[in-house]
């Protein structure tokens, strides 16, 4: 999947924000991995992929769903471009075997890794697991790449 204009509309996202002055770089970026982790719980808990009993009541919605997959997409775009890892144009999507829970559960171990130690090489596999839980999740590059750019518009715009 080329990313090019996925950070480029990230970065001008990005640059309406109005950080908090007094967060030093350390916690600043502790946050925004912090953040990326609940972000990444409240799409896994949307999916309600990880219930291991039965229950009636297992209705979910595609919609929201999406628009909390788009919002984890923004996140791990902002860790790119903090990290100067914003370079990278293409993103290797492939469609895997794992359930969901299985990638939610890696997703956590890259975000540990980058981390824990941060590389370009972690970062890739983040945005790679990130993108096939797209695919898992039923969403076509195409929806992801026209969902990121339609929402990056709206919250400028606002």
């Amino acid at each position: 999947m080329d990313i090019k204009n996925l950070f480029k509309a990230q970065r001008t996202y990005n640059s309406h924000l109005s950080l908090n002055d007094e967060l030093d770089y350390y916690k600043l970026e502790t946050r925004k991995h912090l953040e990326f982790h609940v972000k990444i719980s409240d799409l896994a808990n949307e999916t309600k992929c990880f219930k291991y009993w039965k229950d009636n009541n297992n209705l979910i919605d595609m919609q929201v769903i999406f628009k909390k997959y788009i919002t984890c997409l923004s996140q791990i775009l902002t860790l790119g471009i903090d990290n100067n890892y914003d370079d990278i144009t293409d993103v290797c999507v492939k469609p895997n075997d794992y359930c969901l829970s299985d990638q939610f559960l890696n997703l956590y171990i890259d975000i540990n890794d980058l981390i824990i130690s941060p590389s370009k090489d972690h970062y890739l596999t983040i945005f790679e697991d990130l993108l096939s839980l797209g695919i898992t999740l039923g969403f076509t590059q195409n929806q992801i790449q026209n969902e990121f750019s339609k929402n990056m518009y709206e919250k400028v715009a606002l």
